[in-house]
């Protein structure tokens, strides 16, 4: 199967159209052309993820973070996205992510999460763009769960995200119902949780001030991590593939990456 077939198949579930104007995501770097092999699925195009991708000769790797976001002011191997660069077209490897457009995608990001955590009723925290179709797609989501306390769904949280620790801004023994959610950087919706009612938002990279504001208003904030609020959808990637593909083309899914974490 070619890559642009394994793309064609991407973008009618993470529309092209849903990129945001902030964002650099979509086919990379390679041949349309090339004939797929082996994918690799992950968060990161990192350094873990290209020796992966080598060692068990994936010759595609679909990312959810874009692997050239900013633009590329030269390329040498003397520096680390060079070195990356020059052994992916080395390997004759094509390079797709699906990034804010897997975000809002039905599904996506954010839906997954949400479904995880059994968030019933959902509903966007931020609306962002309306289809030709008239669809709507936004920004995380908010639903309910059976109110229970916090520091019993902080379990759920640990289990669904397979961690073991997090941080919590707010009371532990409160009870909640309606829960807030945004997979990655999600700080900026914070204000969004809060006017749609939630009683927790869950989301990765919440800054001093930003806890402050949540514990102004009220509204009680679980950080999870940035990674660990994303990697969810990762197998989500591979089911959808299997399917659309009907497993023509063998998919392995890097459930890490190569910066380390430890909490001591």
């Amino acid at each position: 199967m070619k890559a642009k077939d394994i793309i064609e198949a991407m973008n009618k579930w993470a529309k092209p159209g849903l990129i945001d104007s902030w964002d650099n995501t979509g086919f990379q770097i390679g041949n349309m052309d090339t004939k797929v092999n082996k994918i690799l699925v992950s968060l990161d195009l990192d350094n873990l993820a290209l020796e992966t991708a080598v060692n068990n000769n994936c010759n595609m790797i679909i990312s959810h973070h874009p692997f050239i976001f900013k633009p590329l002011e030269r390329i040498l191997s003397t520096e680390p996205k060079g070195r990356q660069v020059m052994e992916i077209i080395k390997n004759e490897i094509v390079v797709y992510n699906a990034h804010s457009n897997l975000d809002l995608a039905d599904g996506g990001v954010n839906d997954e999460l949400a479904r995880l955590l059994g968030l019933k009723d959902t509903r966007f925290l931020q609306e962002r763009y309306k289809g030709e179709d008239g669809t709507i797609y936004g920004y995380g989501r908010i639903g309910k769960v059976e109110e229970i306390l916090l520091k019993n769904f902080i379990e759920k949280i640990k289990e669904v995200l397979d961690i073991s620790n997090l941080i919590l801004y707010g009371d532990r023994n409160r009870k909640i119902k309606n829960i807030a959610v945004c997979g990655g950087s999600g700080s900026s919706f914070i204000y969004d949780a809060y006017k749609k009612g939630a009683d927790l938002y869950i989301t990765g990279d919440i800054k001093y001030h930003d806890a402050q504001l949540g514990y102004n208003l009220g509204l009680n904030i679980v950080d999870a991590g940035h990674y660990h609020t994303e990697k969810i959808i990762l197998p989500r990637i591979k089911n959808y593939l299997n399917m659309k593909l009907e497993k023509k083309v063998e998919i392995e899914v890097l459930m890490k990456s190569d910066l380390p974490r430890e909490i001591y």
